[in-house]
């Protein structure tokens, strides 16, 4: 039996945290959860699913067994363990466990997506499982994660709320969903602004949690913001969920999603939300410095645009100068690496206008791609080359999570769209991929269970372009989390040794993270150019 303990951060953030679920879900792609793929979907979307359970009242127990899964099962010789003895094949077991589960990654997609459903939780979760051997296979069995719960919420034991407490919390998301519902008919710009306002009403910093003098508990979570009651106040984190929670209950007119992240904002800890607004660009939305009596009150901090690169972005304007920087573990939650914030201040559309944002300059015409973007280049020779097109005539959403359709697509028009035939076995008909899928198929690119409409993840991405430019032989590179049996092995020595990407980190290229049509068109600008 193996067992592992994680401490959350008890500052003013924890890495992600999450409330009850919302009636209304935000963008396909604002989803940390939908960036998963494998084993890590499936343990993420069996928790969510009983998290939830947990926040409405429909159980008591916050610890929680993992069905048995297939992805978590090995042949001896998937796992180089033929003729090794016992005690040989449970340590490649476990080492391949690890490789193919990121539970600290699922844990912190939970609590990014459902920023209302953990209002119960406390700071520390576990996990533990068994290892079997039955004849020629190796089993990962009985995961159980366990999530501690905070002293406001718990009830006879650690791992087990209190219904009457769960309840009473319960009554604060209705009166999330009818502040929503009172802005409702505002335009998208027009409803943020209310629940900035609205949020900044209802509660205050409370310094006292600051100062560490009440656990980790209700201080933190959105619940207090949404209670009805005005002496319970929260510390940053509860600002940043209370918004992403109003958000993700909005139904919004253009393609808004918000997000939680978090880091330092001057040095100190420190959540806060990205917004991405119609105009595909992402914007710093700082509601606890917005609140009355504080640094960006009341509007300075937020849909603000900001200068910088990767981690670390300066809003410098209004007079005030603030740095904040991502958690490394923020990278590829959301995006290619961390969100890169517009350089300018969200400015409304006039009402009437067809307009998605400021236009600027450079030579594409969509809109959403910046000229600074590591993207742009290969969107304008992705669209010259007739491989694919925008998703609105000023839209190219590059931020949207890419199809293993439409890569296939792309594919096949770079390779000048060849005729081909097929099987019925897929049962395709008009489909626009068909023909591509097709082709696919022929070049026996297709994995067993293949989804057109299913995100592609990095290791299906390199997969398709080593496949399509005929599996050329190429040492497989060496990443902790790329196995050398793996299908995709030699495809990914490729794909870095011919820099069309490269790792995620100095040993991992997370595999299974899926890829967003920026990403996939600059993989195919850097392998055909």
């Amino acid at each position: 039996m193996r067992k592992r303990w994680i401490s959350a951060l008890l500052a003013l953030v924890l890495t992600a945290v999450l409330l009850p679920a919302p009636a209304q879900a935000a963008a396909a792609d604002a989803s940390a959860g939908s960036r998963l793929t494998g084993a890590d979907r499936e343990v993420y979307d069996y928790l969510k699913a009983e998290i939830v359970k947990v926040a409405q009242g429909a159980r008591t127990s916050t610890e929680f067994r993992i069905p048995d899964l297939n992805s978590l099962s090995w042949s001896l010789k998937e796992l180089d363990a033929a003729g090794d003895g016992r005690s040989d094949v449970l340590a490649k077991l476990e080492k391949r466990f690890s490789q193919s589960l990121h539970i600290r990654r699922v844990y912190g997609c939970l609590a990014a997506d459902l920023p209302f459903d953990l209002f119960w939780k406390g700071n520390q979760y576990s996990w533990d499982f068994a290892q079997t051997r039955q004849g020629d296979r190796a089993f990962i069995r009985n995961l159980t994660i366990r999530f501690q719960v905070s002293q406001d919420y718990r009830g006879s034991g650690e791992h087990r709320v209190d219904p009457a407490k769960i309840a009473a919390a319960g009554r604060a998301a209705d009166n999330a969903r009818a502040i929503v519902a009172k802005h409702a008919d505002k335009s998208d710009y027009g409803k943020l602004t209310a629940y900035r306002e609205e949020i900044c009403a209802l509660t205050a910093y409370d310094m006292g949690a600051l100062d560490g003098a009440v656990p980790y508990g209700d201080p933190w979570q959105a619940v207090a913001v949404f209670d009805g009651d005005k002496d319970t106040n929260v510390v940053c984190e509860g600002y940043a969920k209370a918004f992403k929670y109003l958000c993700d209950l909005s139904d919004f007119g253009g393609d808004v999603a918000c997000y939680l992240v978090s880091g330092t904002m001057g040095g100190g800890d420190h959540m806060w939300n990205v917004v991405r607004m119609e105009d595909g660009r992402y914007y710093l939305a700082d509601l606890t410095n917005c609140d009355t009596g504080m640094i960006g009150a009341e509007d300075k901090l937020f849909l603000a645009g900001a200068s910088g690169s990767e981690r670390t972005w300066t809003v410098d304007r209004k007079g005030i100068r603030v740095s904040y920087t991502y958690d490394e573990g923020e990278k590829g939650l959301y995006t290619e690496g961390w969100p890169a914030l517009s350089a300018g201040d969200y400015v409304e559309p006039d009402p009437g206008s067809t307009a998605v944002g400021p236009a600027v300059s450079g030579s594409s015409p969509f809109r959403d791609v910046l000229p600074e973007a590591y993207y742009a280049q290969a969107v304008d020779w992705a669209v010259e080359e007739e491989i694919t097109n925008g998703t609105s005539a000023d839209s190219f959403s590059p931020g949207r999570t890419c199809t293993h359709a439409e890569i296939l697509t792309f594919l096949w028009r770079a390779a000048g769209e060849p005729a081909s035939y097929g099987d019925a076995s897929l049962a395709l008909g008009g489909e626009y991929y068909a023909p591509a899928v097709r082709w696919a198929q022929e070049l026996d690119m297709l994995e067993p269970g293949f989804d057109p409409q299913a995100g592609c993840a990095r290791s299906d991405a390199v997969r398709y372009l080593w496949c399509a430019f005929d599996r050329p032989d190429s040492g497989a590179e060496r990443f902790d989390d790329v196995p050398d049996s793996a299908p995709y092995a030699q495809a990914v020595g490729w794909a870095v040794a011919e820099e069309i990407t490269n790792g995620t980190s100095a040993d991992s290229f997370s595999p299974q993270q899926l890829c967003d049509r920026g990403q996939i068109v600059t993989f195919l600008y850097r392998a055909y150019q």
